[in-house]
């Protein structure tokens, strides 16, 4: 099948792409609208794409025709806005990941998704610009997460999030849940993973893990069995000062930290996209995990041909065992056909690598007590370009010497190998 993930430059975007990249059933395809240099996807796709805004003139046309030239099976949309668009659209040939456009409009609204829940489960108290309860939160209509959003503790605060429009909505002191969700076609739940949101940036949980809260299940059978939301969705909860989760919102898609509900055991994305393509799908058991997630560096580099790599403290650690990350460098690097050296003033370093079992990609293996004047010798020998060169060394004490010596030759440290890039999948 041939996929397409749009846009790919949120954080939703982001993980659908590590969720699908390794499976052999897929040709993933991805895009984005507007800066693409800014774009981390574009360095982990061969097959990305600069896509036109959705809502620029004639995005229907421009969008299918590029999905028409890549033979697009399926899109999996990244963003609420999108979901609701493309629940409306029928392309022969092409199927769009979301549920029918009556459900995806409506969860484009708090507002009216508490309306059309309440009663069914707890949703929070709406306010009106005259009879407001301070403190409350105020938060757009149509924004996703805590985007947006701002605790309303005094009347200057409420003015400023009446001028903007903010919903006004009862202040939720408690602990905060997502459920990671998936329905089949007809909108049965086959699967929900409620975990607590725990550190959060941008609206994003950066700390999370599994929480077994029976009140939460029960809440998200009772939206199921009410909504029908066809496919991914999630749902997130906020406890009020009495400990009761009360619903915040739902989205018709996948959610930015489902990576946890993935490292558990449980490919949201993949599954949504076999059970879409008219496969049937089973619902793998999961297993707990706590999920951390931090940045993540994705660099442009000018083009090199040549790595010369040093051994200790650089491609070993300082307790003398093999750097994963520097081994899975090099193994990247000869993918991409790179040629690689390695000097170093250790002479047992050859021997070292046998014992490690750290591969042999070298082209040749110097030991020099002089390192500087040894790069000489294998540029000379191997007829390297310096400015098509890098060289990796902890020593900072040696880097002076060898900017100032050869002064085309980029060099770099062990910390900052994500420069070197990755092929991308």
């Amino acid at each position: 099948m041939n996929v397409f993930v749009f846009p790919a430059r949120n954080e939703v975007g982001l993980e659908a792409i590590q969720a699908l990249s390794r499976s052999n059933k897929i040709t993933l395809f991805a895009g984005s609208s507007y800066e693409s240099q800014h774009d981390p996807a574009r360095h982990l796709l061969k097959n990305y794409v600069l896509c036109p805004g959705y809502d620029e003139p004639g995005f229907e046309s421009r969008f299918v025709k590029i999905l028409r030239e890549r033979n697009i099976d399926i899109v999996l949309p990244a963003w609420d806005k999108l979901v609701a668009v493309f629940s409306r659209w029928n392309v022969e040939g092409i199927t769009f990941i979301t549920p029918r456009a009556e459900i995806a409009e409506l969860l484009l609204s708090k507002r009216a998704t508490y309306e059309r829940l309440a009663g069914v489960v707890p949703v929070p108290k709406i306010y009106s610009t005259q009879d407001p309860a301070l403190p409350l939160f105020a938060k757009p209509d149509t924004a996703s997460g805590s985007v947006g959003g701002i605790l309303v503790e005094h009347k200057q605060q409420l003015d400023a999030a009446i001028a903007k429009g903010l919903l006004l909505s009862e202040y939720l002191p408690g602990r905060e849940f997502t459920v990671d969700c998936i329905s089949d076609r007809e909108g049965k739940l086959l699967f929900c993973n409620p975990r607590v949101r725990g550190r959060i940036g941008q609206g994003i949980a950066l700390g999370t893990e599994p929480v077994d809260d029976a009140r939460v299940h029960e809440n998200i059978a009772r939206i199921a069995e009410a909504l029908k939301i066809e496919g991914p969705w999630f749902a997130q909860f906020k406890e009020n000062d009495r400990g009761e989760p009360v619903l915040l919102e739902i989205n018709a898609r996948i959610g930015g930290s489902s990576t946890l509900t993935r490292m558990c055991g449980v490919n949201i994305p993949l599954i949504s996209v076999f059970m879409f393509s008219g496969h049937e799908v089973r619902i793998p058991r999961p297993q707990p995990v706590l999920l951390n997630r931090c940045m993540r560096n994705l660099v442009d580099t000018p083009p090199f041909d040549w790595v010369i790599w040093d051994w200790d403290d650089t491609l070993v650690r300082k307790d003398g065992k093999p750097d994963p990350d520097a081994v899975a460098c090099m193994v990247d690097l000869n993918n991409r056909g790179v040629r690689q050296l390695l000097l170093s003033k250790n002479a047992a370093a050859p021997a070292l690598m046998e014992k490690y079992r750290i591969p042999d990609f070298f082209v040749e293996k110097l030991c020099a007590e002089d390192k500087v004047s040894a790069i000489a010798a294998l540029v000379q020998r191997h007829g390297i370009e310096f400015a098509r060169c890098i060289m990796i060394n902890d020593s900072y004490t040696e880097t002076f010497a060898i900017q100032e010596r050869y002064p085309m030759l980029r060099t770099l440290t062990p910390d900052a190998l994500e420069v070197l890039g990755r092929e991308p999948i």
